[in-house]
């Protein structure tokens, strides 16, 4: 991890400049209680949208100044589409996202793969899930990835990480990266279904269906938005539905194909305070080599009705501390410049500066 020095206020006498909500995979339906794919963990459809209006009841309650929430994928469970129909998937999309609304700030999304089995890109471009299209955004014409300048000091940039996917691509087969997706799943995963990892090996786990990656479009842009962030000392938290980091083999199941690419880039600048993602619903929490911490949130779906799971993040002078409530684990992420007003510059010493 990065080192502190006694620079400014001491940690117990920062200020707070911003907060924000966090929350992931609600995968919400108006259904019956159901399991994932291998038939081993209970799925909580229904309670899913209760749980979500208890964390924003509690928000409303007690971060009244709070400026925006992130929303990092998977709102509706792919059961929607694949039970009851398009029509079942639209009006559990808006049923989700009403509780959102009820909020005085607004919501930034991200795509995961249930939503992609839902509705086809071309149709998240036109929906409420499309968050590039805000004003307050810098988005990239045609594509699902943005970045927001929050504070000053703190640019969120959110990756579309099925950017290079076999989803969403079903009514446009001849884009290269659903090309490339099917050919990465050929070369990795010999099983018939490439939802499956049987049989796979190491990191190789990570090549099935319900992972993606992140194009080299992608990837230019992620470098020059972190490239302009260092120039003007501005703090990025990454975001996105698939994690970019895993502990070891055993977590690997829910990595981005090509994560090594997306840290490389990371990893070439010292802007980066950590990243946040989904996904895998059991939740975790590591650093990476050069000091990035990497959230993933427990799903909500798969979260009891006696507990909650969700986050909210304070930017103080010289961290980032994110509070996870009931479930979550909570983190605090040492800032590359300060957010106190009227101070500016890097702090911090170790690698990666």
């Amino acid at each position: 991890m990065h080192a502190i020095t006694t620079v400014g206020r001491s940690m117990a006498e920062q200020r707070c400049h911003l907060i924000f909500g966090l929350i992931a995979d609600i995968q919400y339906a108006d259904s019956d209680d159901g399991y994932n794919y291998r038939k081993t963990r209970r799925r909580f459809y229904r309670a899913a949208l209760t749980l979500l209006m208890k964390a924003v009841a509690d928000w409303k309650a007690n971060r009244p100044d709070m400026k925006f929430v992130l929303q990092l994928g998977d709102i509706i469970d792919g059961i929607n589409r694949r039970q009851n129909g398009m029509g079942a998937a639209s009006k559990a999309l808006n049923t989700v996202l009403a509780p959102f609304d009820d909020l005085a700030c607004p919501t930034y999304h991200m795509v995961g793969n249930h939503d992609l089995y839902n509705f086809q890109r071309l149709e998240i471009f036109g929906s409420d899930l499309n968050s590039s299209k805000l004003p307050s955004v810098q988005g990239v014409s045609g594509e699902l990835y943005y970045s927001v300048l929050v504070h000053s000091c703190l640019r969120i940039i959110v990756l579309d990480t099925y950017d290079v996917s076999v989803l969403g691509y079903q009514d446009h087969q001849d884009h290269p990266h659903y090309k490339t997706a099917v050919a990465l799943l050929e070369k990795f995963n010999f099983n018939k279904d490439k939802n499956s990892s049987d049989g796979l090996k190491g990191m190789d786990k990570r090549f099935v269906a319900w992972n993606g990656g992140v194009g080299e479009k992608q990837l230019a842009w992620l470098d020059e938005q972190l490239t302009d962030a260092d120039s003007k000392q501005q703090n990025v938290l990454i975001c996105g539905h698939i994690q970019l980091h895993a502990e070891d083999i055993y977590d690997v199941l829910c990595l981005l194909w090509n994560y090594q690419e997306v840290l490389a880039v990371l990893h070439a600048h010292r802007c980066v305070v950590g990243c946040v993602a989904g996904h895998d619903h059991d939740g975790s929490l590591t650093v990476d080599s050069a000091g990035i911490s990497h959230l993933v949130l427990n799903g909500v779906i798969e979260t009891d009705s006696s507990t909650n799971a969700y986050a909210t993040a304070f930017l103080k002078d010289k961290t980032l501390e994110i509070q996870g409530a009931g479930i979550v684990p909570s983190v605090t992420m040492p800032l590359r410049y300060f957010a106190g007003k009227n101070i500016a510059g890097p702090y911090l010493s170790g690698a990666n500066l």
